[in-house]
């Protein structure tokens, strides 16, 4: 498990390439210790698909995860945390791949299951932050201005202000704001979240750097 949690350190730092090829070191290994059906090969696989989707590979990615999602709901079920996790990157995967309305739809019918099963949780708030992503990325910038601020608030008194799920909904409701009403607020906002980001996550961190280019200060 150890080397597992350093490639997704080294994937969460920017490095997907090498997080990819410490992930195909790694499985062989876990299989042949463990076997095939293992919870934690399961969860092995199910990062390696989310690594070949930082590297750009998104067909690799969805067979990868396509393939884990398939044996988590013969092996763990349905309504398994690990597998309902396995459906919301495939949602994430379905939408970076040009497809935002079928991964809207997945994400409604993983919500639901998620709200039934977990109830307000970490990763109940996560699939809210990408529905409301894909709200706007269709067309939709003020239904999803509007849900993105319930979101945050939520994620503040369940994360609190500076966890980075909480700066990532931040970045995204000012990214809606900027383009849907309000752009000079917006503009000063980014300037705040840029700082605030610094200094929760450095300036290296994927999202510090992101926010930079948006304020374009890089």
């Amino acid at each position: 498990m150890t080397r597992s949690s350093n490639a997704r350190f080294l994937r969460e730092l920017g490095d997907a390439p090498l997080a990819l090829r410490l992930f195909r070191e790694l499985l062989p290994d876990m299989t042949a210790a463990l076997g095939p059906d293992h919870v934690d090969v399961l969860l092995a696989r199910q990062e390696m698909g989310r690594t070949l989707g930082h590297t750009g590979r998104k067909s690799d990615a969805l067979a990868c995860i396509t393939a884990v999602l398939e044996d988590q709901e013969r092996l763990l079920g349905k309504a398994h945390p690990h597998t309902l996790s396995t459906r919301f990157e495939l949602a994430l995967l379905v939408a970076q791949s040009g497809d935002p309305r079928e991964a809207l739809r997945q994400l409604q019918a993983l919500l639901g299951d998620q709200e039934r099963i977990l109830g307000l949780h970490s990763r109940t708030l996560s699939t809210r932050h990408q529905l409301d992503r894909l709200l706007a990325r269709i067309g939709e910038p003020d239904s999803a201005l509007e849900v993105l601020s319930e979101v945050l608030r939520e994620q503040e008194r369940y994360h609190g202000p500076v966890h980075p799920r909480t700066l990532a909904t931040r970045y995204d409701r000012l990214l809606v704001a900027r383009h849907a009403q309000c752009p000079p607020e917006a503009a000063a906002a980014l300037a705040v979240l840029q700082e605030d980001c610094r200094r929760a996550l450095g300036s290296t961190h994927p999202l510090t750097r992101a926010v930079t280019t948006a304020t374009g200060t890089a």
